[in-house]
């Protein structure tokens, strides 16, 4: 019943262990978990980075658990805070579901790996802790989504990622029912306003700020929920129950109870709903830049070839046709620009985001190029069955058009990225931190994670030296 799904969920997340996942379940955890390092890696070499670390730097601290990339160790809490906001720097971290509704993995992840190194625990425990968060918090997130409606006004995006770093931190911590029941009610009654509808979307109110999503703030916040209700702090037993439950906290209009419970231990969200993003943006412009990377590449087009870009594609889209951004994060949501990194061959990551690139003309001229059009059938097919898609044209200067469609973005669970892309992914963001031979090291405990004794030694390689 809707009035005891705290407790039935509370009651799972206490009672899961290691041993009850298939193989390719924690096969594919481990990719989220190589995914997430790598972003937190060149998420701490952007300007969200390079304004991010210094003052935890300062700050300092009880020496818990390792700042990636930041060189020193800090208190759990203001790791998870860190790194999660790294993670999410570029926007290339995982994305929930094939239209987006959050990044569990960057709250998660770097929640786990904080508290998990803190306390010394196991690469099982860790893997643990990661899946029953992915697939209790992410339930919750999906049962609270609001309607087409309210979302015009209202939507806690990232708001229910608490309850995910919330459950990580909980399962290393070893909480019981009641303290588990107590960081449950924490995390919900702390967790982030929210915000998506103030980001900046309007033309008038860019750029679009830094607190994103957010994903540091729900790890922050679900971390210490777990800490204080292993030190007997109370929180409210009922939070996800009722009609005054979390779900209108978040400021939805609904909640579907059935969704937070349905193949709860025999489903594996982390398996067929989470998707890897192979371009450092918003995932909302990926099935675009999927069809313009095909286009360039299969006729050889130069950027200077190109003298017009039309897609077509569904609302959010269209919001994001903005020229000349200002800055890293707004550029991210400025899909001329991206479209233009895309023709002029650039590799995703905190390359796409250099001052050189935001100021160069010639990336200007060539994003001044692109359109966007509002697709009335596009925009359904999002609108009634959440899927993203895109046509895209290519005028070239000679006349000739290309088009592409496509229908399932690169990286979603129907047309997933490979191994070898996600390995090469992470190659190319921890370079700007970390040398050849620190990375296969690091490939090479994620891919045995579940054989480490403790973190210490991944996590004093991911450390890598400050920026200067």
């Amino acid at each position: 019943m809707a009035e005891w799904v705290t407790k039935t969920l509370v009651d799972y997340t206490v009672g899961t262990a290691f041993e009850q996942y298939p193989a390719a379940v924690i096969e594919k955890t481990k990719l989220h978990i190589l995914d997430s390092i790598g972003c937190a890696l060149g998420g701490s070499r952007s300007a969200i980075g390079n304004s991010i670390l210094p003052p935890f730097r300062k700050m300092g601290g009880s020496e818990e658990a390792t700042l990636i990339g930041g060189g020193i160790k800090v208190p759990a809490v203001h790791a998870a805070f860190v790194n999660g906001t790294n993670a999410n720097a570029l926007d290339f971290d995982d994305t929930y579901l094939s239209d987006g509704i959050g990044h569990p993995g960057s709250s998660t992840i770097p929640a786990a790996l904080a508290v998990g190194e803190w306390r010394k625990a196991s690469g099982k425990e860790i893997i643990n802790a990661i899946i029953t968060a992915y697939d209790v918090g992410n339930r919750i997130g999906l049962a609270i989504q609001p309607t087409r409606e309210r979302l015009k006004n209202v939507w806690g995006f990232g708001t229910w990622q608490t309850f995910c770093a919330a459950i990580a931190a909980a399962r290393i911590l070893k909480l019981d029912t009641e303290q588990m029941l107590n960081a449950f009610g924490v995390a919900g009654a702390t967790a982030p306003l929210p915000c998506t509808q103030k980001w900046g979307w309007d033309i008038s109110e860019r750029p679009i700020h830094w607190v994103k999503e957010p994903t540091g703030w729900p790890g922050w916040t679900g971390t210490l929920a777990a800490i204080l209700a292993e030190n007997g702090f109370v929180g409210n037993h009922y939070i996800l129950d009722g009609e005054n439950g979390f779900w209108i906290m978040a400021g939805s209009d609904r909640c579907d109870y059935e969704k937070m419970t349905a193949g709860l231990g025999t489903e594996w969200l982390i398996m067929t709903e989470m998707s890897f993003k192979p371009y450092s943006c918003c995932r909302w412009q990926h099935p675009a830049l999927d069809g313009l990377k095909k286009i360039i590449r299969d006729y050889k087009l130069p950027p200077e070839n190109v003298r017009e870009v039309i897609i077509d594609s569904f609302s959010w889209v269209k919001t994001q046709e903005v020229y000349e951004p200002q800055g890293v994060v707004d550029a991210q949501f400025c899909i001329p620009y991206t479209a233009a990194m895309i023709m002029m061959g650039n590799k995703p990551g905190p390359g796409w985001y250099t001052e050189e690139n935001l100021d160069n003309q010639a990336v200007k001229d060539l994003a001044g190029r692109v359109r966007v059009n509002l697709d009335p059938e596009l925009e359904s097919v999002y609108a009634n069955e959440g899927e993203q898609t895109a046509r895209v044209g290519v005028i070239t200067r000679q006349g000739r058009h290309y088009s592409e469609y496509t229908e399932i973005p690169s990286g979603d669970p129907r047309n997933p990225l490979s191994y070898e892309e996600i390995e090469e992914k992470f190659r190319i963001q921890a370079s700007y931190v970390l040398d050849q031979d620190s990375i296969s090291q690091v490939i090479s405990m994620v891919n045995g994670f579940e054989n480490l004794n403790t973190v210490s030694g991944l996590m004093a390689l991911l450390a890598g030296k400050p920026p200067a």
